[in-house]
């Protein structure tokens, strides 16, 4: 009795050795070219150096997103009250001319009442991040002055505010109302 013991089988062994017999133009697996291997490692890893760039620019998008929406987010906080500013500030610009009126008359409890309403909503509004534009005296400024009369005399030598016809507004070191002013202009000579 004849055992093969590498193939106990007789069906594995036949299969073994057709698939260990070189087929007619076919290489044997020893034989692919060290070239083909070495150019399909280098394609492997152009796509896995692809890929992680790819990776990375995604990662970088993500957290660009990110703090795009935590700043955006901090505006909206910041600024999120200007448009009730905007709205209140008539309000406060009509208790400042009563305010004017009033004192040209004779005292009385009415008047020291508007006085204290305009300071406590003035203190409420700046609490919320609302300040007053400095403009009497104050060099002129475009970015927060606008100027609807200008008055040229020798008495200065560079534009400086003369009157202040309503005043302006910041909220948070933004302009939400420029001061409407008149604005002394050194004169040209001539």
């Amino acid at each position: 009795m004849n055992i093969d013991t590498q193939h106990p089988n007789p069906e594995h062994a036949n299969m073994a050795n057709q698939e260990s017999a070189e087929e007619p133009g076919t290489e044997p697996a020893s034989d692919i070219s060290v070239d083909v291997l070495q150019e399909r490692i280098r394609e492997l890893e152009e796509e896995v150096l692809e890929q992680k760039d790819r990776y990375l620019r995604s990662l970088a998008d993500v957290e660009n997103m990110r703090r795009r929406h935590e700043r955006e987010r901090g505006d909206l906080l910041k600024f999120g009250t200007e448009k009730l500013l905007q709205d209140l500030l008539p309000v406060l610009d009509s208790f400042e001319k009563a305010m004017q009126v009033a004192g040209q008359g004779p005292s009385d409890g009415l008047v020291e009442g508007v006085k204290m309403v305009h300071k406590q909503l003035l203190q409420t509004l700046e609490h919320h991040g609302l300040k007053t534009v400095e403009a009497q005296g104050q060099p002129f400024d475009p970015n927060v002055h606008q100027a609807i009369q200008r008055v040229e005399t020798a008495d200065v030598s560079a534009e400086t505010v003369k009157d202040e016809f309503q005043k302006g507004y910041l909220l948070n070191g933004r302009l939400i109302r420029p001061s409407m002013v008149s604005v002394f202009v050194p004169a040209t000579p001539g």
